[in-house]
């Protein structure tokens, strides 16, 4: 599944709307005289010959394209503003608002700000030219703008306010780029026939095209980067799960390397990021020019935070990359040689963990947990001669970076959770293979003992030995010591990949409970056990079991109990055995509207139907488990098994799907603008989205459902126990006891309930007492636990904001801190300077 029809970057949008409002313009001028002397002819070759497949298609379905230039767009708008035949509507004028805000908003950030000689002037007034068109065409419209009914402004006005603040931050003024879509007719009510011209309609391309295209790829990335600094703010302050913000970033890094190629693909003399940082100094300073560059060039203005040139461009990140990573086939930091280099702490961890995923990289060929960042350091050591360090890699070290200093001192906390996580994980499978030694409800144990001892291994090795170390001992064999630093140094220092490991072994876990509890059954029985007894009226509802109602929420009660959760003991009879198989036929009507099932006695005993299918199993309860995994046919007569979808290694096709499932589920969602032709999100959106999918699954990774199968066992076992023991003309022993015939017991016992003629009690209110027991010893216990595996403090609705600080080394290259024998950084305010001697 691509992407493509999803993620709408800030720079798609920007080209949508005005091509939208070139468009509309054209073709409302077509009546004008004018239109004729300006109308561009149709832009390519003649003579080309005749085009081949997708072109010809292509052709036939956009028709011709035109260029338009960018002098004659005032004069089609006077056209018609002198015609008056047709109103502007407000999308148009909205549109071309947005569009001048967004250029005007480009050259705030890349004009010279400083002394205004003519050479400065000159430079910035070509720059802005592109903008007073725009205004003019703006002024000339709005005479024929539609004035919006009132009455429904007021009603939007109080709409859009109950729109949560929190989403409405992450929108941008590009988000409405957009008009309305053509009006679908019908045979019944044909339009008038119009000379509305045929194809497209672009703008001619202008240099100042390039520099706004720049502006929009950083804008979105350092948006971008901005939210994962929040994210992992979030952690620092115990609100989200590390797993939540580790995978967010390395989401986030792959949405950097989408824009970053699709800037490359429209402007591709722009692979290496130097060579952009380049064309904007000489664009739109004066070459000529002696004097200092202005400290306000470049100086981006986000929602609620404000960063230098150096800081957008991430100079120091990138002169690091390109002193030192790309300066030998694995370049490995040595403190020794590092003196007088006045390198920070920061500096030298970042030297450290570089050189450690240089290794990594090498060793895996990228391929290390779905790690974005190791992937994208291979790239740059791959088929690359020219050494090209593309931006998106750029942005994703940076966002490493900005993670050990957003976290801090809680650094250490995410391996320390981490391996709380891998003790209960590795606990919560032992004991369940033990109970799986002495359980025969079914085959499943034996059947999977070698996944089981597999997955035990994996949870142990990933995390309980230092795998990096054990990998540099392997290439260094003697000299190992001069390149260590500390046990579980990487892991320490890059919790994102402790991150993407733990929520690998989660959802291996999540995956393993969910086919051992629907293969064996005991659990969905026990939650109809449950609700039985609730309907029943022998347990206050009041009195739940929150185990199993996070389980019934988790699953949906339709799937649950197929259908409305059942109320009476006739619904719960039958809605359990449809649920385990029997045939619906079985529940069906004669033609007198009564029931064809027939509960009747023989000489020994009284009989029920039996199943004659498998029971429903468990879904998935994790969105992203779920579409991690699909069936796979093996072979011809294999029948299926479960296999990986490719959003288990692309988190691109992840976050699409997720994406896509939250907007199949959420028609208007807040603060996101959805296209009505088609689906498109912003890059912002799309991550804020996949971020609050995962903080709601939290739980749910982390709820053990080996326990509660065993649970459920255990009380089946119970109730079985009466039954048999205590009711044997009902239950004989030789066809009522044992684990295969837990489900069977309380089978017959709603038959009971329902009407069946017994020789003794069903033992239906021995049951319900066993489970009001169960439900005051340990009716909450996993979803307790699950909680408090997640180590969030209170209700995780805490509003955190992170000011995007950033020290003032970072603005301080390498190269030039080695011309001075002394560097003192006054405290950490940028206001408070810096001293060379």
């Amino acid at each position: 599944m691509a992407l493509d029809p999803v993620l709408f970057n800030t720079y798609k949008q920007y080209k949508v709307g005005t091509a939208s409002v070139i468009t509309w313009l054209v073709n409302q001028s077509k009546d004008t005289n004018i239109s004729t002397k300006l109308l561009p002819a149709e832009s390519g070759s003649k003579g080309s010959g005749r085009l081949k497949g997708k072109a010809r298609a292509a052709r036939k379905e956009n028709g011709p394209k035109h260029i338009v230039p960018l002098a004659s767009i005032p004069q089609i708008s006077q056209s018609i503003a002198d015609a008056a035949k047709a109103m502007v509507p407000q999308k148009i004028i909205q549109t071309l608002e947005n569009v001048i805000a967004a250029r005007s908003e480009c050259n705030d950030c890349f004009e010279q700000q400083g002394p205004r000689d003519i050479t400065t002037q000159t430079s910035n007034q070509k720059h802005q030219y592109f903008v007073e068109v725009l205004r003019e065409t703006l002024q000339i419209l709005k005479t024929l703008s539609r004035v919006p009914d009132q009455t429904k402004a007021a009603k939007q006005k109080a709409s859009n306010a109950k729109v949560n603040n929190d989403i409405i931050d992450l929108q941008n003024r590009f988000d409405y780029l957009e008009v309305d879509e053509p009006t679908e007719w019908t045979s019944s009510a044909l339009p008038s026939k119009t000379n509305k011209t045929s194809g497209t309609f672009e703008l001619e391309p202008r240099d100042e095209d390039v520099s706004f295209a720049i502006f929009c790829l950083f804008k979105d990335l350092t948006d971008i980067r901005h939210y994962v600094r929040q994210t992992w703010a979030e952690y620092r302050e115990h609100q989200i799960a590390f797993t939540t913000a580790a995978l967010t970033m390395n989401t986030a890094i792959s949405i950097f390397r989408r824009l970053n190629e699709e800037f490359i693909a429209e402007f591709p003399g722009f692979i290496d990021h130097g060579s952009i940082i380049h064309y904007l100094y000489t664009g739109y300073c004066d070459p000529n020019s002696q004097k200092e560059q202005s400290a306000d060039f470049a100086t981006y203005t986000g929602a609620d935070f404000k960063v230098s040139s150096k800081i957008f461009f991430c100079d120091l990140t990138y002169e690091i990359l390109r002193a030192f990573f790309m300066a030998s086939r694995l370049p490995f930091y040595q403190d020794e040689l590092s003196s007088g280099l006045h390198h920070t702490q920061d500096d030298k961890s970042l030297f450290k963990c570089l050189s450690l995923f240089g290794l990594i990289a090498l060793k895996t060929e990228g391929n290390y947990f779905n790690d974005q960042l190791i992937h994208a350091l291979h790239l740059l050591k791959t088929n690359n001669p020219d050494k090209n360090i593309y931006t998106w890699v750029v942005f994703a070290v940076q966002l490493f970076v900005d993670t050990r200093r957003v976290v801090g001192n809680e650094l250490g906390k995410c391996l320390e959770e981490a391996q709380e996580l891998r003790k209960w994980m590795s606990a919560s499978l032992e004991q369940s293979t033990l109970f799986g030694q002495t359980s025969n409800v079914n085959g499943f144990y034996q059947l999977n003992s070698d996944r089981i001892s597999a997955m035990k291994e994996e949870i142990n090795l990933v995390l309980k030995e230092d795998l990096v170390q054990t990998m540099l001992e392997g290439y260094f064999e003697d000299r190992v010591d001069e390149y260590s630093w500390g046990s579980f140094y990487l892991f320490l220092n890059h919790p994102m990949l402790v991150g993407l490991i733990v929520q690998e072994l989660l959802a291996q876990i999540h995956g393993h409970g969910i086919m051992l509890s629907g293969d064996q059954g005991a659990v969905i029985t026990s939650i109809h056990l449950y609700n039985a007894a609730q309907q029943s009226g022998q347990i206050s509802k009041d009195m739940e079991w929150i185990d199993f109602e996070k389980v019934i929420e988790w699953q949906s009660p339709s799937w649950t109990f197929l259908g409305a959760r059942p109320e009476s003991p006739g619904e719960c009879f039958r809605h359990y055995n449809l649920v385990m198989g029997m045939s619906a036929t079985a529940f069906s009507m004669d033609r007198r509207g009564r029931s064809t099932l027939r509960l009747h006695n023989t000489s020994r005993a009284t009989v029920v139907p039996k199943s004659q299918k498998k029971n429903r199993r468990l879904k998935f309860m994790s969105t992203y488990v779920d579409l991690v995994h699909e069936f796979v046919k093996r072979g011809l007569y294999g029948g299926y098994g479960m296999g990986q979808t490719r959003a288990a290694t692309e988190p691109l096709v992840m976050l699409e799907m997720l994406v896509a499932k939250y907007l199949e589920t959420n028609t208007e969602p807040a603060g996101v603008v959805v296209s009505t032709a088609q689906q498109k999100v912003h890059p912002l959106s799309m991550i804020s989205i996949f971020k609050d999918c995962l903080k709601s699954e939290e739980a749910i990774l982390r709820f053990d459902l080996l326990a509660l199968n065993q649970r459920c066992v255990e009380l089946l076992r119970k109730v079985q126990k009466f039954c048999v023991d205590l009711s044997p003309l009902d239950y004989p022993r030789d066809e009522y006891d044992g684990d295969g015939k837990l489900n069977d017991c309380f089978s017959h016992q709603l038959a009971g309930e329902v009407g069946l003629k017994r020789y003794q009690p069903s033992r239906f209110h021995e049951a319900c007492l066993t489970v009001k027991e169960m439900i005051a010893e340990v009716g909450d216990e996993e979803y307790r636990k699950s909680k408090a595996r997640s180590f969030i403090t209170g209700d995780g609705r805490k509003k955190v904001t992170e000011p995007f600080h950033t020290p003032l080394e970072d603005v301080m290259p390498l190269s030039l801190r080695s011309n001075f024998g002394l560097i003192i950084f006054a405290g950490d305010d940028p206001e408070a300077g810096i001293t060379f001697i």
